[in-house]
């Protein structure tokens, strides 16, 4: 399925997740460097690792399950597991096309220094689930797939596509940026803000899991 994209859901996008990283203090701020910052096989490797250990666990947490646990709602407003699959999957389709089509394709900053957050300050800024957000309009689940093999198989082509597009990439996805509202960050993080958004996911879902209510079977 190919999701119509537009600036404002990728901001609103971004915003929601994003804006709980105010709590995050200087110190998770890389400071400026003289030296350019080049994306390198290093990073490659390291976006591969984390889009491979987050599907794997996205397809553990999905295979098996029963219509019943598929579809448990722990409380009114909650999502089901199957709400926060097809989510994850949205967002990762609309972020995609964003970063690919509008962020990489930006006019490089006139100065050479860029002040961006750490890598790892956008990972800890996406998965930290200590303040919740509401997803916007148009990346909130609507059933788009019913079943569990068709949440399985919408998540792996997109994860895939991705995956082939790190593996492939040629250009230096640290050269183009795009404004967050806790800074600037660059192509690659926001891949890796992309992987940490389904990190953030899944442990909602295992959330749903742990409830006391959650089926058996």
């Amino acid at each position: 399925m190919k999701t119509a994209i537009s600036n404002s859901l990728f901001r609103s996008t971004a915003v929601a997740v994003i804006a709980l990283a105010g709590f995050i203090s200087a110190a998770a701020q890389a400071p400026a460097v003289k030296a350019p910052v080049i994306f390198t096989e290093k990073d490659r490797e390291f976006a591969l690792k984390y889009l491979n250990d987050t599907k794997d666990d996205y397809v553990n947490q999905l295979t098996g399950l029963s219509d019943a646990q598929l579809n448990f709602r722990s409380a009114e407003g909650r999502w089901t597991i199957a709400e926060i699959a097809e989510h994850i999957t949205v967002v990762e389709e609309a972020l995609f096309g964003m970063v690919t089509n509008q962020v990489m394709k930006s006019p490089p900053p006139k100065c050479e220094e860029v002040f961006r957050f750490s890598d790892t300050g956008v990972i800890l800024a996406a998965t930290n689930r200590s303040q919740r957000f509401t997803a916007p309009e148009q990346v909130r689940p609507n059933g788009r797939w019913k079943t569990r093999e068709d949440l399985l198989a919408s998540f792996e082509k997109t994860r895939a596509r991705t995956v082939d597009f790190i593996k492939n990439n040629k250009a230096d996805l640290r050269s183009t940026f795009a404004q967050a509202p806790m800074g600037m960050m660059d192509s690659y993080q926001w891949f890796l803000f992309l992987t940490a958004h389904s990190e953030r996911h899944l442990a909602q879902l295992k959330e749903v899991k742990a409830d006391t209510n959650y089926p058996r079977k």
